[in-house]
């Protein structure tokens, strides 16, 4: 829904950091198997954790067909990868020095990139730790060597993880391939009438909202269905249309305001493409209000 921006530094501290730990866990595992061994060698290590989108999907496929039994949920080799990917993100998760605190913290999303419809704040106090929930884009039950891979954790709201659990989709779109034109919201009016600008035009019942995009992501994380019940956002923007004409907004220009100052102090979003994910809602707010022109 709304795009992950890269972050180089993090990248890096990221590998760095994980690389060792995984390669000693290896080396403390007494196992001959074709798969360990292929996995004791740092350089594809630092591989595998690296891996961006489209060599996540190469990894997967060179497992299934070198090491199938890697992805059998109860193989031995599957509980033999998880025990030390698995593991490692367990203990990652809850590292004071670099763990999942400080990796959400400096990814610095703050609403979920698949709904952008609830927060991801962190709180990492001595008082007190609360960090949003961290998806595999591929599930680690089934591709536990990608359980530590940079871009297939992401973080996310508790319901788009549970909803999006286990479940594999062929075409699924990672938030990190997500472009600003990939969603849009649209309204879709149910009365001839609607074009009439006037506030008593408008209710619940005059027009539905309607999402464009990825078919797999809208279908599993249910985004028709739950943007259905946020009506009332496009309703206020409807009748701000109503109170707040071209004039009055050019109006407000003449005080020097920014174009993205008054966008704000009308709307209470954000206005430029790289914001999008500091509020929820706020894909939203911006297509329906550009739709209506409002910006």
């Amino acid at each position: 829904m709304v795009k992950i921006e890269f972050n180089q530094e993090l990248f890096k501290e990221h590998i760095n950091k994980i690389t060792p730990k995984i390669l000693e866990a290896i080396e403390n595992i007494d196992s001959d198997d074709a798969c360990l061994q292929y996995l004791k060698d740092e350089k594809e290590i630092r591989n595998l954790l690296s891996a961006n989108i489209f060599q996540l999907k190469l990894y997967i496929d060179f497992f299934e067909k070198n090491f199938p039994c890697s992805i059998e949920k109860d193989s031995d080799l599957n509980k033999l990868l998880r025990d030390i990917f698995e593991k490692e993100y367990k203990n990652w998760g809850n590292r004071t020095t670099y763990g999942a605190y400080s990796f959400v913290e400096q990814l610095a999303l703050k609403t979920c990139p698949y709904c952008n419809r609830n927060y991801t704040f962190v709180v990492n106090e001595e008082n007190g730790k609360l960090r949003p929930e961290i998806d595999h884009f591929y599930p680690k039950s089934i591709y536990p060597f990608l359980a530590m891979s940079f871009y297939n954790l992401i973080p996310s709201c508790s319901i788009c993880n549970h909803t999006k659990s286990d479940k594999v989709e062929k075409n699924l779109e990672n938030p990190y391939e997500v472009k600003n034109e990939s969603y849009k919201f649209t309204y879709v009016p149910n009365s001839i009438d609607f074009s009439i600008v006037e506030k008593e035009h408008y209710d619940f019942d005059s027009f539905e909202i309607k999402i464009d995009g990825n078919p797999s992501n809208i279908e599993l994380f249910k985004l028709k269905e739950l943007y259905k019940q946020h009506k009332d956002v496009v309703l206020e923007l409807l009748i701000k249309k109503a109170y707040y004409p071209e004039s009055y907004i050019q109006e407000l220009s003449k005080f020097r305001f920014s174009k993205d100052e008054i966008y704000r102090y009308l709307f209470s979003n954000y206005n430029k493409d790289e914001d999008l994910h500091k509020r929820p809602l706020s894909k939203l707010i911006r297509d329906i209000s550009d739709e209506l022109g409002l910006r």
